[in-house]
C-alpha cells in the first residue's frame, strides 16, 4: 500500500484543503481532485471536528475509489444494491492515541488510531461469494485458485485488516496535526488499505450477479468446446485404428513373404545363413524400437502420415499406439529389405 499523503490546511476555524494523488491500486486508478476547503476548530488529535473530518473524508475517498473501479469493469453492477450501500455505509475512527509526548509544547501530533468499515448488513457474505465465484480476469488476486478464500486474501495481502460481522478494521490509522509559527492548524492524513478494500468488498457485492451470469455463459461456452474436442478425439482414434489395421495387414504379409523365401532355402543354406539371420533379427527389432520413440511433434510436416495429424487430440494411449504402429512401420520397411537380399543369396 502507497502511503501517499492528503494535507488538509486548517487556519484558526476556517482552513485549506490541498491534496496530493491518492493511491493507485490494481487497476492504475488516477489522481483525484482536491477535498473542498472544511472547518476544525483545535490542536488535538481527539477534537471531533478533526474526528468528523477525517471519518467524512474516508467515505468520500471511498466513494471515488469505488466508482472508477465500477467504470473500469466490464460487469454490470446491482443498481439498486450500490445505492442502498453507497448511503449506508460509514467509516469510524476509534482508540485515538496521541503518540507525541508533551503535546502541550508541540508543534506537530502524531495520532494513532483504529479505522473501521462499518458495511450494510449482509454485504460481506455477498462479497465472499462474490470472490470465490469471481470470473479469474476480475479477480483482485494474483493466482486463480478458488479455494482461497476473501478471508484468506485479506489476511495474506493485507495484515492491517480483518473482516468479521460486516465491519472492516484496520490498524495503524495515522495522521498528524501541525502548527505553524502562526497558529495555522494543518493535518496530514496517511491512505490506509481501508478504503480500496471497501471499494473492492462493494465492488464485488454488486456485481455478484453479474459475475454468476457471466460463469453460466463460460460453462456453455466451456461444454461446447469439449464436445467439440470430444468429437476431434474420437476422430483421431478412428484414423489411429484405421492405420493400425493397415499395419497390421502389410506386417503379415512382409513375414509371410519373408517365410516363404526362408523356405526355399536347402537344410545347408539354411545352416551357414542361421547365425547371420538370428543376428538380423535381434538387430531389426532393436533398431525399429530406437526408431519408434521419435516422437511426432519432433517430425517435420511432409514426414506425418494423415493419422498422426490429429496428434493434438492423443491421449498417452493413443500415443503408444502411434509408438507401436511407427515400430510396425520399421518392423515391415527392414523385413522386406531382408525379403530382397536373401532372394539374392538364393539365386
Amino acid at each position: 500500500m502507497m502511503n501517499k499523503k492528503l494535507m488538509i490546511g486548517l487556519i484558526c476555524g476556517t482552513a485549506m484543503l490541498s491534496g496530493c494523488d491518492y493511491f493507485k491500486n490494481k487497476k492504475d486508478q488516477a489522481s483525484v481532485e482536491e477535498p473542498k476547503a472544511q472547518q476544525v476548530t483545535d490542536f488535538s488529535c481527539t477534537a471531533p471536528a478533526n474526528v468528523k473530518q477525517i471519518q467524512d473524508y474516508l467515505k468520500e475517498e471511498y466513494l471515488k475509489d469505488l466508482d472508477q473501479r465500477l467504470r473500469q469493469s466490464s460487469f454490470e453492477s446491482d443498481q439498486a444494491l450500490l445505492d442502498k450501500i453507497r448511503k449506508n455505509i460509514q467509516f469510524e475512527i476509534t482508540h485515538i492515541s496521541t503518540k507525541t509526548e508533551n503535546p502541550a509544547q508541540a508543534k506537530t501530533l502524531d495520532c494513532s488510531s483504529l479505522v473501521t468499515a462499518i458495511l450494510p448488513n449482509g454485504l460481506q457474505k455477498r462479497a465472499e461469494n462474490a470472490f470465490m465465484d469471481a470470473p479469474c480476469d476480475e479477480c483482485e488476486r494474483e493466482d486463480t485458485d478458488h479455494t482461497m478464500t476473501l478471508q484468506d486474501y485479506l489476511g495474506g495481502s493485507f495484515s492491517s485488516l480483518t473482516l468479521k460481522n460486516d465491519r472492516l478494521n484496520g490498524i495503524d490509522f495515522i495522521y498528524h496535526i501541525d502548527k505553524s509559527d502562526k497558529d495555522e492548524i494543518s493535518m496530514t492524513i496517511e491512505n490506509h488499505s481501508v478504503i480500496s478494500q471497501s471499494a473492492y468488498l462493494t465492488e464485488l457485492a454488486v456485481q455478484y450477479a453479474s459475475y454468476m451470469k457471466a460463469n453460466e455463459k463460460n460453462k456453455e461456452y466451456s461444454k461446447k468446446d469439449d464436445e467439440q474436442h470430444a468429437a476431434q478425439m474420437e476422430l483421431a482414434q478412428k484414423a489411429l485404428d484405421v492405420r493400425q489395421k493397415e499395419i497390421d495387414g502389410e506386417q503379415k504379409a512382409a513375414v509371410e513373404q519373408l517365410n516363404m523365401t526362408w523356405d526355399h532355402f536347402s537344410a545347408e543354406q539354411k545352416t551357414s545363413l542361421q547365425q547371420d539371420q538370428s543376428d538380423w533379427f535381434e538387430k531389426r527389432d532393436v533398431d525399429c524400437k530406437v526408431l519408434s520413440q521419435k516422437s511426432v511433434h519432433q517430425m517435420d510436416e511432409k514426414e506425418l502420415e494423415t493419422y498422426q495429424k490429429k496428434s493434438d487430440y492423443w491421449n498417452d494411449e493413443m500415443y503408444a499406439q502411434n509408438q507401436a504402429i511407427q515400430y510396425s512401420k520399421c518392423f515391415i520397411q527392414k523385413t522386406k529389405e531382408r525379403t530382397v537380399y536373401l532372394n539374392n543369396v538364393f539365386n
